[in-house]
């Protein structure tokens, strides 16, 4: 069991688990007209399956062990309104604006003060209106557009600001804030101007303030764009969306993840390239990328070697370097590690990707269990959120349901097996 547990650290410490525009949330949008659709390469058709009945086991108290049921205590699922999911740690506001978070603690990234792992939700802030939660961070928005950061963000010893910090309780750096994203080691915010700033690491560009280097960093917020309406940051690279719909991409394309055309180690934009047009919506996963265009597609592009991108290929040397589209009549997106999930206009869930602990949802688990198109997991959804290895969605009903990997407590769902294969309701004694 110890060698286990450790394992399961190292892999949750790997990579990032990423953001998209803001917290998950679903788009409350009037349906745009049809519009034309940028010049791309077409998916493979695809697939849809018959959705995988979802459990709920009641737990009577909270010492009480059932297998795949999770006992959440002092809150009503139903008055839940917001979900973001980090690399092992999960969190949600209710409609009072009250902020909860449990899994794993291990860089202070829970907000408790502690150095630990909890199993079931701690109350952390009032007055939420939005949150972001990274690899190992996590931010959140009041309602007065005050911003809070805490967990691990990449501090520089000695560094000559307060932004590189790891704050354990949640700290306010900034005012005026409309939407935030973290990367692994970079963070982005929109404020109430629809300015972009951003700052943190700048190895491979993903600052986008034209510089590139090991030793570039900024501890500083840093002017990107105007007129920006949505921001989503990857491990290493970077997108946006202004509010004409031009999507711009910029940093790290080992794996085509900026979607330009090119990959490869040296390929690296410094500043904002332009991609797309008639782009709704961006969320941008390790090495791959996704956007919702106004009609509804949804395009992917980036690292294909767990069937992320969803084109119906997958393999270690498989990348997809410019947007392919792969549905039709897509609301929302969201990317993790190595998989990604997105919802219809109609309610449906759909998975695809990497599945060795069940974070698609769909019963099986294992590295040969991937998917390489979307299948559809649950319907009635209204948002989901997806971290390393687990994954998250509340229903339209306010309703919440978690699966997938749980080594380390982000699922949040007591269970004799740490990978919990199918959505499982979080039941309210």
């Amino acid at each position: 069991m110890k060698k286990l547990f450790i394992i399961n650290i190292v892999l949750c410490i790997i990579i990032a688990a990423l953001t998209s525009c803001s917290d998950s949330k679903t788009p409350k949008t009037e349906e745009s007209q049809t519009t034309s659709a940028p010049t791309t390469t077409t998916a493979e058709q695809t697939s849809e399956n018959t959705t995988v009945q979802t459990t709920s086991v009641p737990v009577s108290t909270k010492t009480e062990t059932v297998s795949a049921a999770a006992y959440v205590a002092e809150f009503d699922s139903h008055n839940i309104d917001r979900l973001s999911l980090g690399g092992c740690h999960t969190g949600f506001v209710k409609e009072d604006g009250s902020l909860y978070v449990w899994g794993c603690g291990f860089e202070r990234q829970l907000g408790n003060g502690e150095y630990t792992i909890a199993d079931s939700p701690i109350k952390i802030m009032d007055d939420v209106e939005k949150i972001s939660f990274g690899f190992e961070n996590s931010a959140a928005i009041t309602k007065d557009g005050s911003l809070y950061i805490w967990g691990k963000h990449n501090p520089i010893p000695d560094g000559p600001s307060g932004l590189f910090m790891c704050p354990d309780v949640p700290e306010k750096i900034m005012d005026d804030v409309k939407y935030v994203s973290l990367g692994t080691y970079h963070t982005a915010v929109i404020k109430n101007d629809n300015s972009l700033y951003m700052w943190g690491e700048n190895s491979k560009g993903e600052l986008g303030n034209g510089k590139s280097g090991y030793y570039e960093y900024s501890d500083t917020p840093v002017k990107i764009m105007d007129d920006v309406r949505c921001v989503s940051l990857g491990f290493l690279h970077s997108a946006a969306i202004t509010n004409d719909g031009s999507l711009y991409t910029w940093g790290c394309n080992r794996n085509g993840q900026l979607g330009n055309g090119k990959s490869g180690e040296s390929e690296i934009e410094a500043e904002p390239v332009k991609i797309m047009d008639n782009v709704q919506y961006v969320s941008v996963g390790e090495e791959h990328s996704a956007a919702i265009t106004e009609d509804g597609s949804l395009y992917m592009w980036g690292r294909n070697n767990f069937g992320q991108v969803g084109n119906g290929h997958s393999g270690e040397n498989e990348i997809q370097t410019e947007p392919v589209k792969i549905m039709d009549n897509v609301q929302y997106v969201s990317l993790g590690m190595l998989f990604s999930a997105a919802i219809t206009k109609d309610g449906n869930l759909y998975m695809w990707g990497e599945n060795g602990s069940g974070q698609l949802g769909n019963g099986e688990t294992g590295n040969e269990a991937l998917s390489s198109v979307p299948i559809k997991i649950m319907d009635n959804v209204e948002a989901v959120s997806l971290g390393n290895g687990h994954s998250g969605a509340l229903t339209k009903n306010g309703e919440l349901y978690m699966w997938g990997n749980n080594s380390l407590g982000g699922v949040g769902i007591e269970s004799d097996d740490y990978r919990i294969p199918v959505p499982t309701k979080i039941y309210i004694p």
